[in-house]
């Protein structure tokens, strides 16, 4: 499957149901009760798979994991704007960096 449709359907499935899946998940359903909750139909299995990776991103964001990057806005030779993401090796690194 080429990349561009499946962006489309990663973006049809999150404006359909993506966002209830999040929701329900927070108030502590189960996949299967929040199966029967949804309106729009999606399989079981894309179900648990969006469940676990929201779960995981949680708990990354909750750990602190996510927060050991920084955005590093780059230009090119002809002005092309890029942003790299950058991981943070520790607190005394950045600051030498900074200076």
């Amino acid at each position: 499957m080429n990349a561009q449709k499946q962006a489309l359907q990663n973006f049809a499935f999150d404006a359909a149901a993506g966002r209830a899946i999040r929701h329900l998940c927070d108030l502590g359903m189960s996949a299967e009760e929040i199966h029967g909750r949804l309106d729009f139909p999606v399989p079981m299995e894309r179900l648990r798979s969006e469940i676990r990776k929201y779960e995981e991103e949680k708990a990354a964001l909750e750990s602190g994991e996510a927060g050991q990057y920084r955005i590093v806005k780059e230009y090119g030779k002809y002005g092309r704007t890029t942003f790299r993401r950058v991981k943070i090796e520790s607190a005394d690194k950045e600051e030498k960096a900074d200076r």
